[in-house]
């Protein structure tokens, strides 16, 4: 039996809607794994006043920023601790409704993340392990406790709804996730750790995953999570020189530029200190991230992307 074929433009209109149809994890194409060396990670978040203040991020001139210093990944924050949130997510909207204001319309990592695939580079979204400590209406509907506490088992479940909904909404844009705070993982049944691997991982199984227990020498390379696979990496004073990871987990130390996390003032590492870490993570092919502050609208301290971009010029000793 031989069917009619469409005329040219309702063909067009056919593929369009089934296109549209399709989930993001569909669409997107495979985001890289980051390249072992340097990578950037920034602590965006407006406070609860100013979630207007998300419309003025420049998406674009914050990704060329990133290429022009030659990063090979990026650590986004989704949120941290205050209740609010730089993306939409569905679950949370259903789990917890009236916590919905503090979410901006706009979908800052879903742009920021198409940027990034554009230019090569990989997104990895940071996120608590646990339900914002400043938020107690948040966390009393998510059903947590303290951080300092176990997590009870209704939280989990919660909250990994909550990763899922974001994993799958960023697909193959996501190369990865960044696990806060996670200090007390008692009582985590195996199958609690399932549903929050398994949510990690919705919409790419190849992510990184990394779980913090603390900064120092004796947190920074801990495996806090049975998915687990590259480690937190929080040092504020990183050693001399860096070596192969003391674990399974791929090496990663991160570090801010600056006095402290997100603080707009000088660069407190020589440009030979940076190079140094960055060849020698990537010998050990592992990642070495900076965290850069950034203003409101993504702009980048010009001072620090001057001196990135001569640590990472090609051809340096």
């Amino acid at each position: 039996m031989t069917t009619k074929r469409l005329p040219s433009v309702a063909r067009l209109l056919a593929a369009l809607l089934l296109l549209t149809a399709l989930p993001l994890a569909v669409l997107a194409q495979p985001a890289p794994l980051p390249v072992p060396g340097f990578g950037v990670m920034v602590h965006y978040l407006p406070d609860k006043q100013s979630i207007g203040e998300i419309r003025r991020f420049d998406v674009e001139s914050f990704a060329a920023s990133l290429a022009e210093m030659r990063a090979s990944h990026l650590i986004l924050t989704l949120g941290q601790n205050s209740g609010q949130y730089i993306a939409p997510n569905a679950a949370l909207e259903v789990l917890c409704p009236s916590s919905a204001a503090n979410r901006p319309p706009r979908d800052l990592p879903l742009e920021i993340g198409r940027a990034l695939r554009s230019r090569g580079i990989a997104l990895i979204l940071y996120l608590p392990f646990r339900a914002p400590q400043a938020d107690p209406a948040l966390m009393e509907c998510l059903g947590d406790v303290s951080e300092q506490e176990p997590p009870p088992a209704r939280f989990v479940a919660a909250w990994s709804s909550v990763i899922r909904d974001w994993s799958e909404r960023y697909g193959a844009l996501a190369s990865g996730w960044w696990f806060d705070g996670t200090y007390n993982t008692k009582g985590i049944t195996p199958a609690g750790w399932e549903m929050l691997c398994s949510a990690a991982r919705a919409g790419a199984a190849s992510r990184l995953l990394a779980f913090n227990a603390g900064e120092g020498a004796e947190r920074f390379s801990a495996k806090s999570a049975p998915c687990q696979n590259l480690m937190a990496g929080e040092y504020m004073q990183p050693p001399a020189h860096l070596t192969a990871s003391p674990s399974e987990l791929t090496l990663h130390v991160l570090t801010p530029l600056s006095a402290s996390w997100g603080r707009e003032a000088p660069a407190r590492f020589t440009a030979a200190q940076l190079r140094g870490w960055i060849a020698e993570a990537a010998a050990a092919r592992g990642l070495f991230t900076l965290d850069m502050p950034i203003d409101a609208a993504g702009r980048f301290l010009p001072a620090h992307v001057t001196l990135m971009k001569s640590v990472t010029a090609r051809g340096k000793p």
